[in-house]
């Protein structure tokens, strides 16, 4: 299975209920090595790309979080797939990039949380600043996921501060799926 046949099956549907114009990516889950090319057999399907769905929770390297991490190289590895992520945006045509971090801390005193905070602020930033026009990032809340003893992204209040302080490229989306 890669990223193709999941076009084809999306495109299918749309086919038949029209309700999937467009098909969201997961990277590193849909990497390719001509996103053009994927957009191109989008388009040929009758379908566009959507959302290009960051992963910075899969590698061992985030398990004390990502552009939270204390350490510089672990947020730098982390902001790094961000940028690369709206770089695929640009290829494929696509207009949203969405943001979710399992960061947290597991006890008291692993970490500051001020500073997290701040870690987190900074990343986003650089994320923006790099966002062409047209172009947004959903900063996603989770209702019930994770359940750390504190979570970087606790509540919407804190993605909406973030948000706002970030400007009008920059929104939140509140998953209630899980």
């Amino acid at each position: 299975r890669d990223p193709y046949e999941k076009l084809a099956d999306a495109a299918q549907v749309h086919a038949y209920t029209g309700v999937a114009p467009t098909v969201a990516l997961h990277i590193p889950w849909d990497k390719v090595t001509d996103y053009a090319d994927l957009a191109r057999h989008a388009r040929e399907l009758g379908v566009g790309i959507g959302a290009i769905n960051s992963n910075v929770f899969q590698d061992d390297d985030y398990m004390l979080g990502s552009v939270t991490h204390p350490s510089a190289r672990v947020r730098r590895k982390a902001t790094d797939h961000l940028l690369e992520c709206v770089d695929i945006m640009d290829a494929t045509g696509s207009d949203t990039l969405k943001l979710w971090f399992s960061d947290g801390l597991n006890y008291p005193g692993q970490d500051d949380i001020r500073a997290r905070q701040d870690r987190l602020a900074e990343s986003l930033a650089e994320v923006y600043a790099r966002l062409g026009e047209g172009q947004r990032f959903l900063l996603e809340y989770k209702l019930f996921e994770p359940a750390f003893y504190a979570t970087d992204v606790p509540d919407w209040g804190t993605a909406y501060a973030h948000c706002v302080k970030l400007g009008p490229k920059a929104q939140v989306v509140v998953d209630t799926g899980h």
